[in-house]
C-alpha cells in the first residue's frame, strides 16, 4: 500500500509544482503558490521516509493558510486522502477524495485518478451502488481502460449479484491479459457457479489449475465439477494428477479419489488407494474406509480379499449392514459356521426392519450346516414378516421334507440290519 501511495503522490505533485515554479501560470491562478507547493513536496518526502503523522501535520498547515484557490484546496484534500490511505483508514481516505473532486479544480486526467481510487475505495467498504456509479463515470471518461478496470467493474457488480452483468467485464480482463490474474478466473468461476453454467465453470477451472498448480483446491474442485456434468474419466484422471504431485494428503480428498474410481470401475486402484491411504493415516481408520476396501476388492471378484476389511468395517459399524453382507459371502461360499456367526452379530445391530430378513439368512446358514431345529427357529422368526413370509414359508416345508426324508432313511437303515435269533 505504501508504495502505491507514494507513487500517487509523486504524481499529485508533479504538474503543481511545475506551475509553481512558472510565475506566469501562477499569474493566471492555475497552479500551487510557492508555500503550499514547498509545504507539500516537504510532506512526499516524510512519506517516502514513513512519516506519514508528520506529513499529515505539513498538509494540515498548508491549509491553514488564507485565500486558497480551490486547486490548492483540492491537492491539499487529495494529499491527505493518499495519507489517510497509507494510515488505512479507507473512510477518511475517501472523504478527502470527495472533497478533493468538489473543488471542480482538477483537471481531467487528475480527476479520473480520484474517480478510480473512489469506486476501489467504496467496493473495499462495501458502498457498491456508489461504486458502480463512480466506475461507469471513470469508463466513460477513459479511452484505454486496463484489464484491472473491467475486473473492478465486474467485482462491483458480482457484489450486488447482478452475475449477468458482471460476466462481460469479468471475460473483457482475461481476454485483455496474456497473464490473467488468480483472482480474476476466481470471480469467473463465481459467476458462472452463480449462472448454474458449470461446463464453463470446469473451463475456467481447468485455467485455474494452469494457473496455479500447486493449489489442491482447485483440482478437487475440477473434479467435483467434471464429476456432477458425468464426464467421469476427466474426473478421475485430474485426481489422479493431484495425487500424483502429492497434493492429497487429507482424508476427505483420498476418499474422493478412491470413490471415483470405484464409479469408474476402477476396482484394483480404488483398494490401492484406500489401502494406501490407512497405512500412511491419510484416511480415518473408520467403518466406511473399510467398508470401502471391500467394496472395491468385491467389484474386482476378489471376494477373500474383501473378508477382513468388511469384518472390521462390520466390527466398527454402528449399523448391521456390514456383518449382513459379510454373512452373505459366506454363504455364498458355503463357510456356513462363520455365516452364522456374522449373522448373528447382525441382528445385534438391526433394525426392527432388518431382523427378518438376517433371520431368514441365518435359517439358511443353518439348514446348510444340517441343523433342522435351528433352522425351523430361524425360519419361524422370518415368517412373521410380510416381506420375508413367503419364502420362510417354502423354507419350512423344505426342512419338513428334510426331516421325512431323514426318518425314512433311519426307517430303511434299520430294516436292512439282519435279524439276531
Amino acid at each position: 500500500m505504501r508504495r502505491f501511495v507514494v507513487v500517487a503522490l509523486a504524481l499529485v505533485l508533479a504538474a503543481p509544482l511545475a506551475l509553481a515554479k512558472d510565475p506566469a501560470k501562477k499569474h493566471k491562478g492555475a497552479g500551487l503558490s510557492k508555500p503550499v507547493a514547498d509545504k507539500l513536496l516537504s510532506a512526499y518526502e516524510l512519506m517516502q521516509n514513513g512519516k506519514a503523522d508528520e506529513a499529515m501535520a505539513l498538509v494540515d498547515k498548508a491549509a491553514q493558510r488564507r485565500k486558497l484557490r480551490p486547486v490548492e484546496l483540492a491537492q491539499i484534500h487529495r494529499f491527505r486522502g493518499y495519507i489517510w490511505l497509507d494510515k488505512g483508514e479507507s473512510a477518511k481516505a475517501a472523504d478527502e477524495f470527495e472533497q478533493a473532486r468538489a473543488q471542480k479544480a482538477l483537471d481531467p486526467a487528475a480527476d479520473q485518478v480520484m474517480i478510480y481510487s473512489l469506486a476501489q475505495i467504496y467496493t473495499q467498504t462495501s458502498q457498491y451502488p456508489r461504486a458502480l456509479e463512480l466506475i461507469d463515470a471513470w469508463f466513460a471518461g477513459e479511452a484505454d481502460p486496463k484489464p484491472d478496470a473491467y475486473y473492478l467493474k465486474a467485482m462491483i457488480l458480482a457484489q450486488q449479484e447482478k452475475f449477468d452483468e458482471a460476466l462481460e467485464p469479468a471475460k473483457k480482463a482475461i481476454e485483455m491479459s496474456p497473464t490473467p490474474k488468480e483472482s480474476w478466473l476466481q470471480l469467473v468461476v463465481a459467476i458462472y457457479s452463480n449462472e448454474k453454467d458449470f461446463a464453463n465453470v470446469a473451463a475456467t477451472l481447468q485455467r485455474l489449475v494452469e494457473v496455479a498448480p500447486a493449489n489442491k483446491k482447485y483440482w478437487l474442485q475440477l473434479s467435483a465439477v467434471l464429476n456432477f456434468l458425468q464426464r467421469d474419466p476427466e474426473a478421475v484422471a485430474t485426481l489422479r494428477l493431484a495425487d500424483v504431485a502429492n497434493l492429497l494428503s487429507e482424508d476427505p480428498e483420498v476418499r474422493q479419489l478412491a470413490r471415483l474410481m470405484f464409479v469408474r470401475e476402477l476396482p484394483y486402484q480404488c483398494a490401492s488407494a484406500v489401502q494406501h491411504g490407512l497405512d500412511s493415516g491419510e484416511l480415518k481408520p473408520d467403518a466406511d474406509s473399510y467398508k470401502l476396501l471391500s467394496n472395491c476388492y468385491l467389484a474386482a471378484r476378489e471376494n477373500d480379499k474383501a473378508l477382513a476389511p468388511l469384518a472390521k468395517a462390520a466390527e466398527l459399524a454402528n449399523d448391521a449392514e456390514p456383518y449382513m453382507l459379510l454373512g452373505q459371502i459366506h454363504l455364498q461360499q458355503e463357510r456356513f459356521d462363520p455365516a452364522i456367526d456374522a449373522l448373528s452379530k447382525a441382528l445385534e445391530k438391526a433394525k426392527p426392519e432388518q431382523r427378518a430378513p438376517i433371520h431368514l439368512l441365518s435359517g439358511v446358514a443353518q439348514l446348510g450346516s444340517d441343523r433342522l431345529d435351528a433352522a425351523e427357529r430361524e425360519f419361524r422368526a422370518a415368517e412373521s414378516d410380510a416381506k420375508t413370509r413367503a419364502a420362510a414359508t417354502s423354507y419350512l416345508k423344505y426342512v419338513e421334507q428334510q426331516r421325512l426324508k431323514k426318518e425314512q432313511d433311519l426307517h430303511a437303515g434299520l430294516s436292512s440290519q439282519p435279524s439276531v435269533d
